[in-house]
């Protein structure tokens, strides 16, 4: 280095710099002699070591690089390029995850009576104390898609409701299990009458969060395990035939009154939907 002091940290890095193709043999024995001589006067004369650590950090930054080949705007691109692919990656996940529901939709229609479904998928909810009486959520799928109101919604597991409201977009579903819902319904391998509602007669015993009540017709037995699918209604509105709502888990005492009650756990969690299907019917398609 004519005319330079070499020991100096901007000649030294000046040097680095203007060599990319030296071997990086000689850059290593030169860390290695400017990391030994640190440690010396480090030892030595501790007070004396903050001005070569500065020179040694200058130093080192275009010897990394010089070695490694890594800058910080190669470093800003590869960063972008991973959150790229974490991205798609959550895109892929998410269009797997979609495939098999609606697989599993397609499967459970065929055994409902192969109806044609309209898939839709839950964006919004609200609570209980809607005007309908009951928990609805929000649909992205609404007029503009064949959707009219008191059409049946289903799940892969099972009855979720029906619709309440339709915007050319959108449309609002109550759940079933709502104060004023009430679905008419076939229960046990008799397949009998009855109802299943989300407020019990009174003098029944209270419910837990989400159970619903079977109220027979007439003096048909209720047993634990029935499953309980839905009756129908005309013209299929607002419920169709033979879709399943949930089994019964507990049997009520007999009170002397005319049909017996009993406590049905729902197929569908409300607090987990997410794909679902409006049952199309006729003029609908």
């Amino acid at each position: 280095m004519p005319g330079q002091q070499w020991w100096r940290p901007e000649a030294l890095s000046r040097w680095l710099q203007e060599r990319p193709g030296r071997p990086s043999s000689v850059l290593l024995a030169g860390l290695l002699a400017l990391t030994m001589l640190l440690l010396l006067v480090d030892v030595a004369r501790p007070t004396m070591t903050d001005p070569l650590r500065r020179a040694a950090a200058t130093v080192f930054a275009p010897a990394q690089s010089a070695l490694t080949g890594w800058t910080d705007d190669r470093l800003t691109e590869v960063t972008r390029e991973r959150d790229q692919l974490d991205a798609r990656v959550k895109e892929l996940e998410a269009e797997i995850r979609t495939g098999d529901q609606l697989t599993d939709l397609e499967q459970a229609a065929a055994g409902w009576g192969g109806h044609e479904l309209l898939p839709a998928r839950v964006v919004g909810f609200s609570s209980g104390s809607t005007p309908v009486g009951g928990q609805t959520v929000t649909i992205d799928a609404g007029e503009g898609d064949g959707v009219t109101v008191d059409q049946t919604v289903v799940s892969s597991d099972g009855l979720v409701g029906r619709v309440v409201r339709t915007a050319p977009s959108s449309a609002d579903v109550v759940l079933i299990g709502g104060s004023d819902v009430v679905v008419g319904v076939r229960f046990g391998e008799a397949r009998a009458l009855g109802s299943v509602g989300g407020r019990p007669p009174p003098g029944l015993p209270p419910r837990a969060s989400g159970e619903l009540t079977l109220t027979a017709l007439g003096d048909s037995e209720v047993t634990e395990g029935d499953l309980v699918s839905t009756l129908g209604s005309p013209d299929s509105i607002p419920y169709v035939e033979g879709i399943p709502l949930g089994s019964v888990t507990s049997v009520d005492p007999e009170d002397g009154s005319l049909g017996g009650s009993a406590v049905v756990s729902p197929f569908v969690d409300p607090d987990t939907l997410d794909l679902v299907a409006v049952v199309l019917l006729g003029d609908d398609r």
